[in-house]
């Protein structure tokens, strides 16, 4: 919502009032960012990031768990480093400044730390619930037959 507030701000400054605010575009980046990097930690909680399990749904059980097992390590180590990495930025921008609003850039880039710091998390206690409770672990779907019962319509090019 702030993000659209901004822009229609800037819209109507600029073709009503013929006088453009410098701040709010920068400021509807900045938001942006910051959504993109939350959205990112709550799609990890909800288990809804795109995933391509080709290998792992033609797998069998055990199979299938353990490439779940390393594709949630690469995550969690990539997610884990990334975050050290997004703090370690962010501390050494801290005395930048964005252009138009002054807001030190490492306000921005903290955006990062806090995403990945989110997708490390959720990543754990997903790991967690599928270790200590396999009964409430989401299924993996082998193909859209298994979700709704019926046949995928031919498309008109097939």
């Amino acid at each position: 919502m702030l993000i659209l507030v901004l822009i229609l701000t800037q819209v109507i400054s600029r073709f009503v009032f013929s006088a453009p605010f410098t701040w709010t575009e920068e400021l509807a980046r900045f938001a942006l960012v910051w959504l993109t990097f939350i959205s990112a930690g709550f799609v990890m909680a909800r288990r809804l990031h795109v995933t391509v399990d080709l290998i792992a749904a033609k797998l069998s059980g055990i199979a299938a768990k353990a490439v779940n097992c390393f594709s949630i390590g690469v995550v969690l180590a990539v997610s884990a480093s990334m975050a050290v990495a997004g703090a370690q930025f962010a501390f050494s921008a801290a005395k930048l400044n964005a252009p138009a609003t002054q807001i030190p850039m490492s306000v921005v880039y903290a955006s990062a730390v806090v995403g990945f710091g989110l997708i490390f998390l959720h990543g754990v206690l997903n790991t967690y619930v599928d270790v200590r409770h396999p009964d409430q672990a989401p299924v993996i779907v082998a193909n859209l037959e298994d979700v709704t019962g019926t046949d995928i319509p031919e498309g008109p090019h097939s």
